[in-house]
């Protein structure tokens, strides 16, 4: 049985989860509803976070039991860093198949877009499975120091006067890191408490630094490595 699992903040790597779980006629799940069932293929979608992979998504692959595994990660058009070698390496299973898909920048709130017809041959090669090998891609050598911490200090989480205190914030953070709805140190940005609150009563606000940093050039590639 081919599973597509997956973990997604603000959208995007649901959307690729969902779209890929259609094609392959079957349905798609949070990484949190896993409770140790056996796949014959997993899909594991997951959004890039500082060119690393978040923190849930580490410890689902090192829990992952599966015969195949094909990683899928998505990203905001600037660069995806190492994160299919390096989740390779947690899982147990062999890996067939490894994608960085371009869907939008979180951070800017841009909608999950992303070229369907060009991941024919990533669902070609899920559905007959063969061993992959992921080349070592670019890595910013800063990327790895303290990554969480650099978003929070580049991106503040705001309440504003429409909060009810209706918890939802606090219930789906992946991170248990929502007090009221505020954030605490725990936060790594995944931004599903703003997508989620059911009276839009959070909002995002970029520091100077940030919004240096999104005001760059991007080059959205899709990756595939089959």
């Amino acid at each position: 049985m081919t599973r597509v699992y997956y973990f997604s903040g603000s959208g995007h790597s649901k959307a690729v989860a969902d779209y890929l779980a259609s094609r392959l006629e079957t349905n798609a799940a949070e990484l949190t509803s896993y409770e140790g069932e056996f796949a014959a293929v997993a899909v594991v979608v997951f959004p890039v976070y500082c060119q690393n992979l978040p923190p849930m998504v580490k410890a689902f692959l090192r829990s992952l039991q599966a015969d195949h595994a094909a990683l899928v990660a998505t990203y905001g058009g600037f660069s995806p860093g190492n994160v299919l070698q390096e989740g390779a390496k947690l899982t147990a299973a062999t890996v067939i198949a490894g994608a960085c898909i371009p869907t939008g920048h979180s951070f800017l709130r841009e909608a999950a877009v992303f070229d369907t017809p060009a991941l024919e041959p990533l669902l070609a090669r899920i559905r007959y499975p063969e061993e992959a090998v992921f080349p070592r891609l670019r890595k910013n050598p800063f990327s790895d120091l303290l990554p969480a911490w650099r978003s929070r200090i580049g991106l503040k989480i705001c309440k504003n006067q429409s909060c009810t205190a209706c918890g939802v914030c606090a219930k789906l953070c992946p991170m248990s890191a929502m007090e009221n709805g505020t954030p605490t140190h725990k936060c790594i940005r995944c931004l599903r408490c703003v997508s989620n609150c059911p009276q839009n009563a959070l909002v995002i606000r970029s520091t100077l630094p940030m919004k240096l940093y999104l005001n760059r050039k991007r080059s959205p590639k899709l990756y595939l490595f089959l």
